[in-house]
């Protein structure tokens, strides 16, 4: 007797893209979607206390910003000028960038652009004055600034401090998007790391901190420009200044509040697909801030299996490896090998069919074929790839005994994949008992 399997399209839905989960078409589609921390510099009108100043936009740099942390304004004086003071509502210093626009009939007691660091609580700062240079006229200006959260004159990365992978111990996650990556990390995200996690998954400190902000209000997400902004995070300053910001969280998925001390490894939160976002990811980056005003992501070493210091690699997948863990075997799909399997037999139930399946382990897929007769089968198999490589030339054809299920072949992702899929065709026939 002589039949065919039906030509099977893997639909695999457990690959991430290089920002997150598959659509579910056949095979899984790894390109590159815009998942995005963004670094969007919102503009807002802040307070205007007099009628003759002209419109003051305020952006808050590096993560998203809550309205009315911090706050310049500008008052009129007795002398028909005008004083700029600001307000530091956080619990932390920031830094303010101040730039003028339109200066008309009036000098400044300071250069431009005029930056200082303001205390945590600080109220009604005077930064500088405006003063007339003439008697007439109108006199006015455009204010424009920025703030960033830290001290950048206070702030001394270690930079050979290794911080924890942010997920829990003995688990293993795929970075799918790593520093410098083509799509949106670059400028200040130049060095954020986004991480394949399910909505939902535990999220642990990377470093020992302080926790400065949370925001875990936002229900929407999606991969559109309009839900820049709206992502939930948790923003935690370290004993040397940087600040770790953990982003894209669940609606209501932090686990700890402003003010609160956190040690590495603790739970924060749990991941989500908040904000700006193609899929369920963590983004997570070490940021500084600078005299102009800005944040700065900078590169930052991992703790590795055997705690040595590591830089993530895009696409690689990691374990996390905290300190105190439990012991835990590790296995990585570019391990494996044909002679792991060459013994492999399993007793399948009577199907009076032939079956096709695969095991998935890091983007190498472990393939197998099942024989649900009550005879031997002689199977010739074929693969239809793309995206994939074979690690047993094909077609080949393999001798199957009843009820038994044998090893295949290794399908391991081509470097630079987008798109995976695998379709096997195989021709059998039944042999003589």
């Amino acid at each position: 007797m002589i039949g065919a399997c039906r030509p099977v399209i893997m639909e695999y839905a457990a690959v991430s893209p290089s920002f997150g989960a598959v659509t579910g078409n056949c095979g899984a589609d790894l390109r590159e979607c815009d998942r995005l921390f963004p670094v969007r510099h919102g503009i807002n009108t802040a307070p205007r206390w007099t009628a003759i100043a002209a419109v003051a936009l305020m952006v808050a740099s590096g993560v998203y910003g809550q309205e009315g942390l911090v706050v310049v304004v500008s008052e009129e004086t007795d002398d028909g000028g005008f004083q700029l003071l600001a307000d530091n509502h956080h619990i932390i210093p920031v830094v303010v960038h101040v730039t003028l626009s339109r200066v008309t009939n009036l000098r400044t007691d300071a250069p431009l652009p005029f930056t200082a660091v303001l205390q945590p609580g600080s109220n009604r700062v005077e930064l500088f004055r405006l003063h007339p240079t003439s008697a007439t006229g109108r006199r006015g200006f455009g204010l424009e600034y920025r703030w960033a959260r830290g001290d950048p004159d206070r702030v001394r990365h270690d930079d050979d401090h290794r911080y924890l992978l942010p997920f829990a111990h003995g688990t293993k996650h795929r970075v799918t998007q790593g520093y410098n990556g083509r799509f949106t990390h670059f400028g200040e995200n130049r060095y954020a790391v986004d991480f394949d996690l399910d909505i939902g998954t535990p999220i642990k400190a990377a470093r020992d901190g302080l926790v400065v902000e949370v925001r875990e209000d936002s229900t929407v997400g999606g991969p559109d420009v309009r839900f820049t902004g709206m992502a939930n995070y948790v923003l935690v300053q370290h004993d040397d200044g940087s600040l770790g910001n953990y982003a894209h969280l669940k609606t209501g998925g932090s686990a700890v509040a402003v003010g609160q001390r956190v040690s590495a490894g603790e739970l924060i939160g749990f991941s989500g697909n908040t904000g700006r976002s193609s899929g369920p990811h963590l983004h997570f980056d070490v940021r500084i801030p600078t005299r102009d005003g800005r944040m700065q992501s900078i590169p930052t070493l991992f703790r590795g299996l055997n705690g040595e210091a590591i830089t993530l690699e895009e696409h690689e997948f990691y374990y996390a490896s905290h300190p105190g863990g439990e012991n835990f075997v590790a296995v990585f799909g570019r391990d494996l090998t044909n002679e792991m399997f060459a013994d492999y037999a399993a007793s399948v139930d009577p199907s009076e069919s032939i079956s096709f399946r695969t095991e998935d382990v890091d983007l190498t897929f472990v393939a197998f074929l099942a024989n649900g007769y009550d005879r031997a089968v002689e199977a010739e198999v074929g693969m239809v790839l793309r995206g994939v490589t074979s690690t047993v030339s094909m077609p080949r054809t393999i001798t199957i005994p009843a009820h038994t299920e044998l090893f295949l072949t290794i399908l391991r992702a081509q470097p630079g994949a987008q798109r995976l899929q695998f379709t096997p065709r195989v021709r059998y026939r039944l042999l003589d008992e």
